[in-house]
């Protein structure tokens, strides 16, 4: 049995976009850690506490905490995660831009994915 050409391409194109979304995440990781390092008052300045910063990076690593903290900086959101019934953390639900005050347009497009 032979694999199809286009089998093959759309399993590459898979495997790239999932080492994309991999390399992704352990950049905004990296870079979510660094925030650990600012001072409370850097901090406040864009909207964050020291407390939702550790929050965010122990969330699941496929998940990214820069998301979360770019939505608590927005005013979207005041908590990093809420509680499901199940006892689970999940994330929060995602505001609508358009209507939601607070939301920064440059914050909208990260939202989108």
């Amino acid at each position: 049995m032979a694999i199809l050409p286009g089998t093959l391409t759309a399993l590459m194109i898979a495997l790239a976009k999932t080492a994309n979304r991999v390399r992704t995440a352990m950049e905004n990781r990296r870079a979510a850690k660094e925030l650990l390092a600012w001072d409370n008052r850097a901090l406040k300045d864009i909207g964050l506490t020291r407390s939702d910063v550790r929050g965010a990076l122990q969330l699941p690593f496929n998940q990214d905490p820069t998301l979360v903290l770019s939505l608590i900086a927005a005013g979207g959101e005041t908590r990093h995660r809420r509680e499901s019934p199940a006892g689970r953390a999940v994330l929060p639900a995602r505001p609508n831009a358009a209507h939601a005050p607070g939301i920064l347009p440059s914050a909208a497009p990260a939202l989108c994915n």
